[in-house]
């Protein structure tokens, strides 16, 4: 099958785990005899001129504009909806894929879904975050902006018919549902290799954050526990992986220093190696408040042999079984962090070996990436046919 991949961002360019997880399963469906091209924004292009299309040389192309949101006027993202849908169509006609296999399209506009659908090329969506919402908009102004670009001649403009679509977790697929009425969902989670496995585990435990350094990933939270915790154990202190927020990570160190707990905090940049990294710890901290769509650094820790403490909530709470293979804090509650902090802190090793180990074998069992990937195929393939037989019948 000839699989033409349209998304955002793609590796070695990309801003999280919803990009690799695009990637991991184009390099499954390439070693397995199909035919995979991708079509992404131009991230990492220092030219940025309209080069023209060809996979002859490199079956990656980086030719998507990005809308500018930091001067986003009308004029900026008509041009990008313009330029995307028509390098979109250029490629389906150069290409003739049987597939379209989408990632996220935040920041290129909807163009490239509307394009795709209005020549009705069979397609699927692997959905790792709610993108479309922030196109949509809310009240009367977005309902009367996205009806005018439906029926002025020079605007690119429709409704994205989100189906079928792949999601990492039950709470995303019923939000789908809800929200967009899409009726095809098929629950794939994210994958990950098992790393070699080898660890000794001494106290005190060494505690580590992993994730883009923003407001929702809940390092207050984690800020505010700690100073809980400081009292009865002045000598601990958590690593913190990740890029950065520039504004947020000043606000969040002046709050750290307001505490004295500048000890507590190492920053260390953005993580090269995650397996190599997080080899070196035992606890993974994950108070998140976003509506994460899943988790992936949390299964990376888990196949590990680290202890997870993630927010009770939304992915993380698909995950993990609570005090079986990780825990488990109530969203937004400091005290119940510092709380389970202190429980594996004060656990004897036994524990905690114990749990780590309940980590690996879950993602053995339920998450290494043999066995999830090998299900996207039959799925595809399934998709492709239900498609086209419905083209015929229409």
């Amino acid at each position: 099958m000839k699989i033409l991949c349209i998304s955002n961002f793609y590796p070695p360019y990309f801003e999280g785990g919803y990009e690799i997880s695009i990637q991991q399963s184009m390099d499954y469906l390439v070693e397995h005899g199909h035919k995979v091209f991708v079509l992404c924004g131009n991230r990492g292009v220092q030219i940025h001129s309209d080069i023209p299309l060809g996979f002859t040389n490199d079956r990656i192309q980086r030719l998507y504009h990005y809308i500018d949101y930091s001067h986003a006027s009308f004029l900026n993202k008509h041009q990008v909806e313009k330029h995307n849908y028509h390098l979109t169509l250029t490629a389906i006609k150069l290409l003739k894929p049987d597939l379209i296999y989408f990632g996220s399209l935040k920041a290129i506009s909807i163009a490239p879904a509307l394009a795709v659908q209005n020549q009705r090329i069979p397609r699927i969506y692997d959905i790792g975050d709610d993108w479309l919402r922030s196109y949509l908009g809310t009240g009367l102004k977005s309902t009367l902006f996205r009806f005018l670009k439906r029926i002025l001649p020079f605007t690119i403009g429709g409704n994205v018919i989100l189906d079928p679509v792949l999601v990492p977790s039950r709470w995303m697929a019923d939000e789908l549902q809800s929200r967009y009425h899409s009726q095809s969902i098929h629950i794939i989670p994210r994958a990950v290799a098992l790393p070699p496995f080898q660890r000794t585990i001494v106290q005190p435990l060494r505690f580590v954050f992993a994730g883009r350094i923003e407001p929702l990933k809940g390092l207050d939270i984690l800020v505010e526990a700690i100073r809980l915790l400081k009292p009865k154990y002045p000598e601990f202190s958590v690593d913190l992986y990740g890029s950065e927020d520039p504004d947020y990570v000043i606000a969040l160190k002046a709050k750290i220093s307001s505490f004295d707990l500048q000890p507590s905090f190492h920053f260390k940049g953005k993580c090269q190696d995650m397996n190599a990294m997080l080899s070196s710890y035992d606890v993974l901290l994950m108070p998140t408040m976003a509506r994460e769509t899943f988790g992936r650094v949390i299964i990376e820790a888990m196949a590990a042999g680290l202890i997870v403490i993630a927010t009770n909530a939304y992915g993380p709470a698909e995950i993990i079984s609570d005090r079986v293979d990780s825990l488990l804090f109530e969203r937004a509650d400091p005290v119940a962090l510092a709380a389970c902090i202190e429980e594996l802190i004060s656990a004897p090793i036994e524990h905690i070996r114990k749990l780590g180990n309940a980590a690996r074998a879950k993602v053995a069992s339920q998450y290494e990436i043999s066995l999830v990937k090998k299900g996207i195929g039959i799925i595809l393939d399934s998709e492709v046919q239900k498609q086209r037989t419905l083209r015929g019948k229409a």
